[in-house]
């Protein structure tokens, strides 16, 4: 008896022994030697070496995506700082205009005519702080390259014209002396 005891544990063993999987903590022996004969654990390995050279690329485009986003926010923030410089000079340009005392009808009317001007161009100055503060929102230039490129003509059409009021104040501050 026990004999066939021995031989229905040993059977019993070689039987689960045999069943085989291509994950080798599971299996036994014999599915072990099954799964390397097989080349089940070389394309395992090789599927799992293929998943994390498919991360590592995931990881190094995030990386760099990361970069030129930081990047897109400085550039924003730049610009948003030179608006928010261009309506502080503003401000005080005005401040100083409301000071200035025409000496003539021309000088008024002149006066009047570059107080207007000072506040056209401050509001358009807010609504392109708002439109880059909005580009921002949706992702920057990246995103939208042709809102970039408006915006920022449009930037450079508010600073000159930012220059030419800076100028046109100088000539009626010098002439009401």
């Amino acid at each position: 008896m026990n004999v066939k005891l021995m031989c229905c544990v040993f059977l019993f063993a070689i039987v689960s022994g045999c069943a085989t999987t291509s994950d080798p903590r599971q299996g036994g022996f014999f599915g072990g030697l099954a799964g390397l004969s097989s080349g089940a654990y070389e394309e395992r390995l090789k599927q799992r070496e293929n998943d994390l050279a498919q991360q590592q690329s995931t990881h190094q485009d995030l990386t760099q995506e990361s970069i030129k986003l930081k990047s897109n926010t400085q550039k924003l923030e730049s610009e948003l700082a030179s608006l928010t410089e261009m309506d502080k000079n503003l401000s005080n340009l005005q401040t100083e205009i409301d000071q200035l005392e025409a000496k003539s009808d021309k000088q008024k009317d002149d006066i009047a005519t570059l107080k207007k001007n000072i506040e056209k161009v401050r509001k358009k100055i807010k609504s392109q702080q708002g439109a880059l503060v909005e580009l921002d929102h949706v992702g920057g230039s990246a995103t939208n390259p042709e809102r970039d490129r408006i915006l920022k003509k449009e930037r450079d059409r508010l600073a000159d014209e930012y220059n030419k009021l800076i100028n046109y104040s100088k000539a009626l501050h010098d002439a009401a002396k």
